[in-house]
């Protein structure tokens, strides 16, 4: 199935989704951590003050491209991805609710422009 030049794109895409959604949670959490625990005020300022700036990323980044990463994974197993005897179908139909539990990214990029940048 890997010999496929269009599978392997779509299971080298879903694969950094993933990894680039797991790095920038990770990346949050430490931020969170370093808000609280880090030694300095100035440290502890800065990690708040770039929480802030990611807030909106981190929450709306992984549920779209979640579901674009489902989407590949229904696609490669073509119609036995349809069925109830795999996972994906379920986890595709799971995931496509996400994107309205965090909300519009319209509203996430009004708020990241608006109040975290200023002009």
């Amino acid at each position: 199935m890997f010999e496929s030049a269009d599978v392997r794109r779509m299971l080298l895409t879903q694969k950094s989704y993933s990894e680039g959604a797991l790095a920038l949670c990770l990346y949050a959490s430490s931020l969170k951590e370093d808000e609280k625990t880090a030694d300095t005020e100035c440290e502890r300022q800065r990690a708040a003050v770039l929480l802030d700036l990611l807030a909106p990323v981190v929450q709306s980044w992984p549920s779209k491209y979640g579901c674009i990463t489902n989407d590949l994974a229904m696609k490669i197993l073509s119609e036995v991805g349809c069925f109830h005897d795999y996972p994906v179908e379920q986890l595709y139909r799971d995931q496509r609710i996400n994107p309205m539990h965090e909300g519009a990214e319209v509203l996430y990029a009004l708020d990241l422009l608006i109040k975290k940048i200023p002009l």
